[in-house]
């Protein structure tokens, strides 16, 4: 493969996208959208980023950049890696130099198919483009320093799927080829059956609602999955991701349930629960600490991953009482209306599609 590759963000899952596709000797760009810290100044001058721990592979990138317009340019695959709430203010910049041919691939997905297109229609923006999405990250980890990425374990297999249906077979391939070796990609159908599949609807919000007085006491030390995933709690999560399965049933999507999932991304195992599986050796969140109760895990999620989909149960007559139970309980503690500040369906450009017209997308 010649062509060229974009990293849109700066984080740490867009620094080991970097790092991936430079141990692959292709050309690729990183985009800081934020500020010009001291680490985007040392990659700038030296453009080099590494993977260690489960991986440890890396090499020369092509350059780190705040504009936009120079990351993007030439760049057939885009790979966009932020936070959801980061997604809009992206796709906007992003607009005035879309060029044919390209392909979009936001990881996670989160929606950001449906918000994208959205966007584009309103803008009058034409360009024949694809828009891909990942279910998840391909693995958990940290940033280390400025050129070090620690991955703590990378997942086995990882779902993608594409709009158009027919450029499928081209980002597959391309993603299948920068991670040849390491992981695996799953095709879907569709976006939303990506967008329902997300685990982190399951195994983000309850052990911080939950847990709320021992994490604000102890936000540094406090491990989410290790302390926060308890026997009671777990069965909490199993009821929630229950109503998740549902909710794919009622748009035709026969989705996979988060622990085969686990299983599946970081290795099977005779786990019948989230706490026994997040204390078993193939679990990779043994040393992840540090996240507080205003954190992403509600912050990000909630609006972002449980809100959507609870509004498309209720489009479908599907009731969920747990992932209502989830978004009050978070709403309340955060007072903050996360149901009028999330994601909604007419942010998402679906508000008025019937759940037969959503099935057919």
């Amino acid at each position: 493969m010649n062509c060229k590759f974009a990293i849109l963000g700066s984080g740490n899952g867009a620094r080991a996208f970097c790092a991936q596709i430079a141990a692959k000797g292709y050309n690729v760009m990183m985009w800081e959208p934020l500020e010009a810290t001291d680490d985007f100044l040392r990659l700038q001058k030296e453009k080099k980023m590494f993977l260690k721990g489960d991986m440890n592979i890396g090499g020369p990138i092509a350059g780190v950049t705040m504009d936009i317009e120079e990351a993007m340019s030439g760049a057939e695959f885009l790979f966009i890696v932020v936070p959801s709430f980061a997604h809009e203010p992206i796709f906007r910049k992003m607009l005035p130099y879309l060029k044919d041919g390209q392909h979009i691939v936001v990881v996670p997905g989160n929606y950001a198919g449906f918000r994208f297109r959205k966007i584009m229609r309103e803008e009058g923006v034409k360009a024949g483009i694809s828009i891909s999405e990942t279910a998840s990250m391909p693995y958990a980890c940290r940033i280390e320093k400025y050129d070090t990425v620690m991955i703590f374990k990378k997942k086995f297999k990882l779902q993608i799927a594409t709009s158009p249906l027919s450029e499928s077979g081209t980002v597959l391939a391309a993603v299948e080829d920068i991670f040849s070796g390491f992981v695996e990609f799953i095709q879907y159908d569709t976006l939303l059956s990506i967008d329902l599949e997300n685990i982190n609807f399951t195994l983000h919000p309850f052990p911080v609602l939950l847990n709320y007085g021992a994490i604000e006491t102890h936000p540094k030390e406090f491990r989410h999955y290790m302390d926060g995933i308890t026997p009671e709690i777990s069965k909490i999560m199993a009821k929630l991701d229950e109503e998740r399965l549902e909710i794919g049933k009622a748009y035709g999507i026969g989705l996979k349930d988060t622990l085969s999932q686990l299983k599946m991304y970081y290795g099977d195992n005779n786990a019948s629960s989230y706490y026994e599986y997040v204390q078993s050796p193939e679990s990779p969140y043994v040393d992840l600490v540090g996240h507080n109760i205003k954190g992403r895990y509600i912050t990000e999620d909630v609006p972002g991953v449980l809100v959507p989909a609870l509004l498309l149960a209720q489009k479908a007559g599907c009731e969920v009482p747990t992932v209502e139970l989830a978004v009050k309980l978070a709403s309340s503690l955060h007072e903050t209306d996360y149901m009028k500040q999330g994601t909604t369906l007419d942010i998402l450009g679906i508000a008025d599609l019937s759940p037969e017209e959503l099935k057919n997308i």
